[in-house]
């Protein structure tokens, strides 16, 4: 990355006392019509204000900008980046060399923000310098008894998350602009599991993280099992570009080829295919179904469709990611 300029940490103050960090609020968007309003307006409801919004478009060809440029009056303080080709990795690069403060705080298109969103994520910055990132948290947005019950198998609980092993998405995240200098900014490289990735460099170089679980962004369930497919599809080939999480994707495919290689060799015994007819839905509600709320034939059944758009999305995914990275350059890269 090129050189940025120093982060510049000024203070407000409010209601007398109050001393403030002036804060730069960041978001990418491409083909975001049917959600950017929703997105903007909580901005607009926020307890506490953005002192600077800077919204990068990747190449819009729907009416994403007209409707962004149409808040340039609620939100004086907003600035639109047109940069068409950019992924979600470089529009939060270009976004953040062009923010003013040394604070940053990101969000996502598809999302809203609790109105109190801003105002706890950016809490631990205020108060301290010895945190320089701040893990915001989310939760499903569903409108549909199939989003409610993919909800279930998708979004973490909030309540057991680990702080020191929590990996933030840039959906609901805050840091210091020093910290992003300080890893080379957001791996461009990648066009998923690009805020992952930051993360763990993050991490790596030392960066201290808070985890506050009163940050919170409510995230759009996908509608239907096809977009999942292609969510984790999407999560798992990102992860798999990087080389991220080798253990926890490689004994998926050692389990696969051992009931391969069970089938070929005791495919006339019956007590295999009684035990493997048992083992695999047996497997899936030990690690799915368990989590649906409600639990009836129909809502399991919709459960079932959802758990397998999600693992086949995963198996195939990363093995498409490493075949792409190992055409691209060694696994050692990072």
């Amino acid at each position: 990355m090129g050189k940025s300029s120093k982060p510049v940490f000024e203070i407000i103050q409010r209601e007398g006392t109050e001393m403030l960090t002036k804060v730069s609020l960041i978001c990418t968007v491409r083909n975001e019509e049917k959600t950017i309003k929703i997105l903007m307006d909580s901005i607009i409801k926020q307890t506490r204000l953005p002192n600077e919004i800077i919204i990068v478009d990747g190449g819009s060809s729907d009416n994403t900008v007209e409707a962004i440029r149409s808040y340039t009056d609620k939100l004086p303080n907003l600035i639109l980046i047109v940069s068409p080709g950019a992924n979600r990795a470089r529009g939060r690069n270009i976004a953040i060399k062009n923010a003013t403060y040394g604070v940053i705080l990101s969000c996502d298109s598809g999302c809203k923000l609790h109105p109190r969103w801003l105002e706890n994520i950016v809490k631990p910055l205020d108060e301290t310098t010895e945190i320089d990132v701040v893990s915001g948290v989310y939760l499903p947005w569903y409108e549909t008894e199939f989003e409610e019950i993919a909800s279930y198998l998708i979004f973490p609980n909030i309540e057991k998350l680990n702080p020191d092993k929590f990996l933030p998405s840039s959906r609901s995240i805050a840091f210091r602009k020093r910290a992003w200098e300080n890893v080379g900014g957001y791996p461009e490289w990648l066009d998923t599991a690009e805020d992952t990735l930051f993360d763990l460099k993050l991490k790596k170089a030392g960066m201290r993280f808070f985890l506050a679980k009163n940050a919170i962004v409510y995230w759009k369930v996908r509608e239907n099992a096809k977009k999942i497919f292609k969510q984790f599809y999407n999560y798992a080939k990102g992860d798999g570009i990087a080389f991220l999480f080798p253990q926890r994707y490689l004994p998926r495919y050692a389990i696969a080829a051992l009931t391969l290689i069970l089938a070929a060799t005791l495919w006339n015994n019956i007590f295999f295919w009684i035990l493997a007819t048992l083992a695999f839905p047996f497997g899936f509600y030990i690690k799915h179904l368990r989590k649906v709320r409600k639990p009836s034939i129909k809502r399991l059944f919709i459960a079932t469709m959802i758990a397998l758009a999600i693992e086949t999305g995963i198996f195939i995914g990363y093995l498409k990611g490493i075949s792409k990275r190992i055409k691209i350059f060694p696994l050692n890269h990072n």
